[in-house]
């Protein structure tokens, strides 16, 4: 990573103490000239912007500040957000205020509400933890993070053993923009039963391991297919996934479930209405 240096300042008032906290302008929002949309946001939180750098991230930064992901298990993870916060140029901004950890938090949601394209491309990053802000602050601007043990997010299936993982997200990173490309239902059978099997958003889940879930549940089903329905169904509230007849459509349920997916149903498939 790449950056220029710069001189920590520390507020401390006579009754509040005005901590500190970061956001960092990911390349899209420079790109997108919404960084003064992020100091409007910052401003109206009662922040002040102490200090800004500009950093380029690496592929290791990005390990480092998401050390919840490790490639033998959150592959496709990772390689979406290289394909996405290696694209150029960041800029981090030191803020300081009352309470600086949940007005940052707030100004984050407020500028992704309004610009945020797409499951990756969010244009702005704040800590949701404050071990977690510290463990990042020190990474991107120096400083002690002091301890941290950050719990591992669920992985799933080393694909890299299967395909090319970059190669991938580079093909399929235009169709996440906005709402994901919706592929389609996978046909189980030559059954039409009029039901199908439905996914819906499942936080418990990571990309990986909801690819890993449908890699099982859905035979033969393409990567590039896969990871578009986990992302639409994250986005759609509702994606149908598989239609068939009775048994290969329960056998789908008992096979997401078995991987720990909740979001799961059968419901009429698309175009059968209710009889």
């Amino acid at each position: 990573m790449r950056y220029t240096p710069y001189v920590t300042t520390r507020v401390v008032g006579v009754v509040v103490i005005a901590e500190h906290a970061f956001l960092l302008l990911k390349p899209d929002c420079l790109r997108r000239g919404l960084a003064t949309e992020v100091e409007r946001a910052v401003a109206a939180e009662g922040l002040s912007i102490d200090q800004r750098r500009e950093v380029a991230l690496s592929p290791a930064d990005v390990r480092r500040l998401w050390s919840e992901y490790d490639d033998s298990g959150h592959g496709l993870t990772l390689a979406f957000l290289d394909r996405y916060l290696t694209s150029g140029p960041s800029e981090v901004l030191l803020v300081s205020g009352p309470d600086a950890f949940e007005a940052a938090r707030r100004a984050k949601r407020e500028i992704r509400s309004a610009y945020a394209d797409g499951p990756f491309a969010n244009v702005v990053h704040a800590a949701e933890r404050r071990d977690e802000l510290a463990r990042q602050r020190a990474h991107l601007l120096g400083g002690a993070a002091g301890p941290s043990r950050v719990p591992r997010r669920p992985p799933g299936l080393d694909f890299r053993e299967h395909f090319d993982v970059a190669a991938l997200a580079a093909e399929l990173w235009p169709l996440t923009q906005g709402v994901p490309v919706d592929p389609g239902p996978v046909r189980l059978d030559h059954i039409d039963s009029g039901r199908a099997v439905h996914l819906g958003p499942d936080r418990a889940h990571t990309l990986d391991s909801m690819v890993t879930a449908l890699w099982h549940a859905l035979p033969g089903i393409e990567p590039r297919r896969a990871v578009l329905l986990t992302l639409h169904a994250g986005y759609s509230g509702s994606t149908p996934i598989a239609v068939g007849g009775p048994s290969a459509l329960s056998h789908c349920l008992w096979r997401l479930r078995e991987h720990g997916v909740r979001t799961c149903e059968l419901r009429h498939a698309p175009g059968v209405s209710p009889g």
